[in-house]
């Protein structure tokens, strides 16, 4: 074990986590914690990558994988909330991609941050506002944590304090889905079709092409997924009913570091989404029902929480993006402790 790496990322995750802290709470969000052990609504999605927790009940728990429907029921009491947790993925190796744990960082917000009045709801102000609070918090954790760790960065890392705090100054690149595709298939990807969940990469290549040959590349966001491969309960765009309200943040080095969405708040459309889904037919052919979503739905349905957005952020992509490593095992203090 390097000793000097492995203090290096504590002190980077340290800058990472009290520069998240004061960030949302000057933003006027609440922290909050949330539970780790979980029934099926803490999976991402893939529920082939949930680790099951044996219990005398024999009850189908599993370590989390992430916060999100427990923060969007805290909703009910708060305008805004937040969380750290450990994330779990049954992955089936680590490798310069994986790991099967992580720290993520999670916000959800409701329309009362844009407007008091819920009557002037509007998806794609809601859409405009989750991009911008993304990209703040993003550039006050990489700021403080260039601020606090420059020397560090430079002489382990080869990284250019000044320049990569200076690329911070501009706004992140966007891109929608569909013209990231129609980009790849003129630059290596013609095989590309609509509906083709981009992979590693594919997003490299967007982050390579868009930065051209700016010295300090910025992140991506890839916006408006088709619907048929994101989470259930992104809100379908009214204005183009193939694609959902969606946003993947992909960094330098690191690829995707942040999911995000405005989330569905018609209860009805959010239950047909969720019975229509990949996720809802593996749940169903493990044994599970319906009936493990309802207290989420239920909640949906009652209109107790006003239409919101949020994103999980990948706590070892970030260290990645900062470190310019091509090998998130490398980021990861777990992965270093175990060593």
């Amino acid at each position: 074990m390097n000793i000097n790496h492995f203090r290096n990322l504590i002190g980077i995750n340290n800058s990472i986590f009290n520069a998240g802290h004061d960030h949302y709470r000057k933003s006027g969000l609440t922290y909050a914690e949330v539970p780790h052990i979980v029934g099926i609504t803490g999976a991402c999605e893939n529920v082939d990558t949930l680790f099951k927790i044996q219990n005398r009940m024999n009850n189908p728990l599993f370590f989390t994988q992430t916060g999100q429907l427990s923060l969007e029921q805290l909703l009910q009491c708060f305008p805004g909330m937040y969380t750290v947790i450990h994330s779990g993925r049954d992955e089936e190796e680590e490798d310069p991609r994986h790991l099967r744990q992580f720290m993520l960082i999670e916000e959800e917000f409701d329309w009362s941050f844009i407007d008091p009045d819920i009557s002037k709801y509007d998806e794609e102000k809601m859409y405009e506002v989750l991009l911008e609070h993304i990209e703040a918090a993003v550039k006050a954790m990489v700021k403080r944590a260039i601020e606090e760790n420059s020397e560090a960065l430079g002489k382990e890392y080869g990284r250019d304090a000044k320049r990569f705090s200076q690329s911070l100054e501009d706004p992140f690149w966007r891109i929608d889905y569909e013209d990231a595709l129609n980009l790849l298939r003129k630059n290596g990807f013609p095989e590309l079709r609509w509906g083709d969940d981009l992979k590693a990469d594919h997003e490299a290549m967007v982050v390579r092409l868009l930065n051209g040959n700016e010295s300090e590349p910025r992140p991506v966001f890839i916006m408006r997924y088709p619907k048929e491969i994101k989470f259930f309960n992104m809100k379908v765009s009214e204005k183009d009913p193939r694609v959902v309200l969606s946003a993947d943040l992909i960094f330098p080095f690191a690829g995707e570091g942040v999911g995000s969405a405005v989330r569905e708040p018609n209860g009805e459309k959010l239950e047909k989404r969720l019975l229509d889904s990949n996720m809802f037919r593996l749940h169903k052919e493990r044994g599970g029902t319906l009936e493990d979503f309802r207290w989420y739905l239920d909640l949906v349905k009652s209109k107790k929480t006003k239409p919101h957005a949020g994103y999980g952020l990948g706590n070892e992509r970030l260290v990645q993006y900062l470190l310019g490593s091509d090998d998130i095992r490398n980021c990861s203090t777990f992965r270093m402790i175990a060593n």
